[in-house]
C-alpha cells in the first residue's frame, strides 16, 4: 500500500521539492533490486539520483538501469568511458534534457576532459575544439538524435575514415538510442536535477 505525497510539510520543516511532474506515491520500501541500485548510485556518486526514487515499476526500472550501467560502465566496451560519455552528453544537448546534461557533464570531468570543453560542449557543442575522432562521434550522435530517417551508409563511412572499427559503431548506435529514449523519458516526466548534480554542488 502506498500513499500520495502531499505537500504539506511538517511543523519547521520546508516542503520537499517535487522532482517530477507526475503525483509519485511514497512508497513505504522500495524494491531489493532499486535498493540495489540506489546504493550503487550513492557509492559512485554520493546521492541516490532522482530518476531511481521513481515508485513504478521495479523491476522493469531495475531491468532499464542495468542495461544502461552495463552499456556505459562495462570494462568490457568497444569505446572508452569517455567517448560513451560524450556520445550522451551531446545526445542530450539536443533533446534538452536537463538532468540528462548535467549528468554526463559531470562524468566527463570525472574522466579528465577539461571543465571548459565540457562547458562548451553543453552550451554550443558545435564550437567545441575537439579531436577529429571526437568532431566524427559528436557529428553521428546529432545526426542519429535529430535526424535519423537521413542516416546513411556516407555516415558510417565517415566514423570508419575517423579510425572507428565495426564493434564501435555499432556501440556508438546503442548509446545515442538509449539515450534519446532516457532523454524523452526524463523529459515527459520533467525529471528535475538532484540538487548535488547541480554545477555549484560539483567538486569535480
Amino acid at each position: 500500500m502506498t500513499k500520495t505525497v502531499r505537500n504539506k510539510p511538517a511543523a519547521g520543516k520546508k516542503p520537499a521539492r517535487r522532482f517530477s511532474w507526475l503525483r509519485l506515491p511514497e512508497p513505504k520500501s522500495y524494491a531489493p533490486a532499486v535498493q540495489q541500485l540506489q546504493a550503487e548510485s550513492r557509492e559512485r556518486m554520493g546521492y541516490v539520483r532522482n530518476f531511481l526514487k521513481l515508485p513504478f515499476g521495479p523491476d522493469r526500472l531495475a531491468l532499464y538501469q542495468g542495461y544502461l550501467d552495463r552499456l556505459m560502465r562495462s570494462a568490457d566496451g568497444h569505446l572508452p568511458p569517455l567517448e560513451r560519455e560524450l556520445l550522451a552528453l551531446v545526445t542530450s544537448v539536443e533533446n534538452r534534457c536537463e538532468v540528462c546534461i548535467m549528468s554526463h557533464a559531470g562524468a566527463l570531468r570525472k574522466y579528465g576532459m577539461d571543465r571548459n570543453l565540457v562547458d562548451t560542449l553543453t552550451l554550443a557543442w558545435r564550437r567545441a575544439e575537439l579531436t577529429p575522432r571526437h568532431r566524427a562521434l559528436a557529428e553521428f550522435a546529432s545526426k542519429l538524435t535529430l535526424h535519423p530517417a537521413d542516416v546513411d551508409a556516407t555516415l558510417m563511412g565517415g566514423l570508419r575514415a575517423a579510425g572507428f572499427s565495426e564493434e564501435e559503431i555499432f556501440e556508438a548506435i546503442q548509446v545515442v538510442a538509449i539515450y534519446n529514449s532516457n532523454n524523452r523519458i526524463n523529459n515527459a516526466l520533467g525529471m528535475q536535477p538532484n540538487d548535488e548534480a547541480r554545477p555549484g554542488f560539483q567538486r569535480a
